[in-house]
């Protein structure tokens, strides 16, 4: 059993647990809240912890010229390939979305996948939040998913099993949440185990601790940070007010 930091070993595994989710239809909606919010025509996106690249490689087919950031070499590994495979021309850089600089400016920043749930202290949000306004053309865009954090409080997080099927065996991912209401925080502990003729090829553990948020702190953090919010809807809705049943959130915030 290897205990390791986040996303280290989970990078090989994450395209098999994440291949249903609908990449296609999450960057229409990013494209749609473009076209909705911006002031001017942004061609320039900033990926906020892009990970294995697929939503970077889908915003850049739509013409999108894409710049994606990522701690993880492993996963960034995955979206060089990825890039290769499909010929695109989005650029990916390793660093910390709190702290990299990047030379250049973008006309919307987006973090999807609950990325800034990543940012689970108020120090590094806001650090982050700044990061990002100082890469961002006036008026440019911030987009984000979260959490949110009365249907967290409500609904409660529970543990989960999901199976894959790779080649002659499967994968299994264990999830065991831990809910912290006092930090708003939820420790994610992942156990992954690569079965194949009742042999254990592998045994993964990692702990995700993801932040969620309340709209008031996020008023107020936005603000602190340079940013006008424009939106906080439920997650892959134009419009629409959050309820105690939307766990996702999707937040628009303009540079000020």
């Amino acid at each position: 059993m290897v205990k390791i930091a986040v996303f280290d070993s989970y990078a090989q595994y994450y395209d098999l647990f994440y291949r249903e989710k609908d990449y296609p239809r999450e960057v229409d909606y990013v494209d749609a809240l473009i076209k909705k919010y911006a002031t001017n025509d942004p061609r320039t996106i900033l990926d906020l912890g892009c990970g294995t690249g697929a939503h970077a490689v889908l915003l850049a087919r739509k013409g999108y010229r894409v710049t994606g950031v990522d701690h993880s070499d492993a996963m960034l590994a995955v979206a060089e390939e990825k890039k290769r495979q499909c010929e695109s021309s989005v650029e990916f850089e390793k660093g910390d979305i709190s702290t990299v600089r990047l030379q250049r400016s973008f006309d919307a920043a987006i973090a999807m996948f609950a990325v800034m749930g990543y940012q689970t202290t108020n120090e590094r949000l806001e650090s982050t939040l700044l990061n990002v306004w100082h890469h961002l053309n006036h008026d440019g865009l911030l987009i984000f998913d979260a959490w949110f954090g009365p249907a967290v409080i409500i609904q409660k997080p529970h543990d989960r099993v999901f199976v894959v099927k790779e080649g002659a065996g499967e994968i299994i991912r264990l999830a065991r949440p831990v809910l912290d209401i006092l930090t708003h925080t939820v420790s994610v502990n992942y156990t992954v185990l690569h079965i194949e003729d009742n042999m254990q090829l592998d045994h993964v553990e990692e702990t995700h601790r993801m932040r969620f948020f309340f709209p008031k702190e996020l008023d107020f953090m936005l603000a602190k940070t340079g940013y006008e919010v424009l939106g906080m809807h439920p997650f892959m809705k134009l419009d629409g007010d959050l309820t105690e049943n939307d766990w996702n959130m999707t937040v628009i915030a303009k540079k000020n």
